[in-house]
């Protein structure tokens, strides 16, 4: 994976947040259905900069397509969904180097839409990566209704590796 360096925010800088409700909202959606918790990334950075780069409501994605919210099986459905599936294998690289891409924090604002960082050691650079280059891919994106509470068992066998690009 390139390392791309990502501007340094101060301190000073406001955290973004998620509404405590909008996590509670989110688990329920988890639980609900036969979803795992493998996938169960970092909800507050990942809330944020979905927001920042779309100005979406990010719970939208929660389950769209194959990919997007937890779990992950089958082929990609559209350009989102091959987003979600990217982010899923970028989080997973970040694991194999010894990185919790699901509980390390990190400081960020959002300038014109786009993430900008504080990053202050290795694995948040490598998290920072993920979630900047996620946004950037789901905001120009395009984001089919159709797909929103997509049926899992309707996502197939077949699968991409991660690596392939559609």
């Amino acid at each position: 994976m390139p390392e791309v360096a990502c501007r340094t925010i101060s301190a000073a800088t406001q955290e973004h947040h998620l509404p405590r409700q909008l996590i509670v909202r989110y688990l329920a959606q988890m639980f609900r259905g036969s979803h795992t918790c493998s996938k169960m990334h970092g909800l507050i950075e990942l809330y944020g900069t979905l927001k920042c780069g779309t100005n979406r409501f990010p719970l939208a994605y929660v389950s769209y397509g194959c990919y997007c919210g937890p779990g992950g099986r089958g082929w990609p459905k559209d350009e989102t969904d091959w987003c979600c599936h990217r982010h899923d294998c970028c989080y997973d690289f970040a694991q194999q180097q010894g990185c919790h891409p699901i509980t390390d924090r990190y400081k960020w604002t959002c300038q014109d839409n786009t993430v900008i960082y504080a990053v202050l050691d290795r694995c948040q650079n490598i998290i920072c990566q993920c979630d900047k280059e996620a946004s950037q891919c789901w905001r120009f994106a395009p984001f089919n209704k159709r797909y929103i509470f997509w049926p899992n068992y309707l996502c197939g066998r077949i699968y991409p590796l991660c690596g392939y690009r559609n």
